[in-house]
């Protein structure tokens, strides 16, 4: 028995990439063998709500002036 890698960095960017944008097919990240941890899903999804955040204020504070 194969034991299973850790997803990478980039893959769990990408990954939480395409499910906040909820697009994504059911058997992508079951055919690259690799899993995701649930550290690494709430460090990213952490993250990413961060970057979004950020966006949204700099988009109104842009749009503000």
């Amino acid at each position: 028995m194969v034991p299973e890698k850790k997803a990478s960095i980039g893959q769990v960017a990408a990954t939480l990439f395409w499910a906040m944008c909820m697009i994504g097919k059911k058997g992508t990240w079951e055919r690259d063998g690799v899993k995701i941890t649930l550290g690494q899903a709430v460090v990213g999804g952490v993250i990413a709500g961060i970057v979004v955040i950020v966006a949204l204020v700099m988009l109104v504070r842009l749009a503000v002036r």
